[in-house]
C-alpha cells in the first residue's frame, strides 16, 4: 500500500498520537502514555485532522487503520458478537462518520433510539465508544 501524501505530512510525534487515537485511547490515557499534557495532544489533534483532513476522532482513527497505523485485530477476538440487524445497519452508519440525527432519519427511528443500539453494540463487542465502535465496524468489513 503505498502512504497517502497526508501521512507523510505528520510529524512523529503527530503519528505516535494519531497511533494510541486509533487504538480508542481517550486523550487523557494517550498524554500519560507519551508523558505530554492533554492540551499537548489536543493541539496535535488539532493539526492531525487539518493534515488528514478528518472531520473528528473517528474519521482519524479510520484513517490510521486505513494506512495500516494500528496493529491488526486477533483473529480469536474477531468472532462477530450476536449483534441484531438493526445493530449492525446502526454501527455500519457509525464506521461511515454519520451523526446519531443522521442515523436516525436513514433508518427513520428516533434519536433515542440509535442511543440506545448504540449501548448494546458497546456491551456487545467490548467498545468504550463510538471510535471504537468504529474500528470495529472497519475491522469486520461492516463499514461498506
Amino acid at each position: 500500500m503505498e502512504a497517502d501524501p497526508a501521512l507523510l505530512d505528520l510529524t512523529c510525534r503527530e503519528t505516535a498520537v494519531l497511533r494510541l487515537l486509533a487504538q480508542g485511547l481517550p486523550n487523557r490515557l494517550i498524554a500519560r502514555r507519551l508523558e505530554i499534557s492533554e492540551k499537548t495532544v489536543r493541539n496535535h489533534l488539532s493539526s492531525v485532522y487539518l493534515k488528514i483532513g478528518a472531520a473528528d476522532r473517528t474519521q482519524a482513527a479510520l484513517f490510521a487503520q486505513r494506512m495500516g497505523l494500528t496493529e491488526p485485530r486477533d483473529p480469536e477476538r474477531s468472532a462477530t458478537p450476536s449483534l441484531t440487524a438493526r445493530e449492525v445497519g446502526v454501527l455500519r452508519l457509525v464506521a461511515r462518520g454519520f451523526t446519531n440525527r443522521l442515523i436516525a432519519r436513514r433508518l427513520e427511528i428516533s434519536e433515542k433510539t440509535v442511543k440506545n443500539h448504540l449501548s448494546g453494540i458497546y456491551l456487545k463487542i467490548g467498545a468504550a465508544g463510538r471510535t471504537q465502535a468504529a474500528l470495529y465496524a472497519q475491522n469486520m468489513d461492516l463499514a461498506v
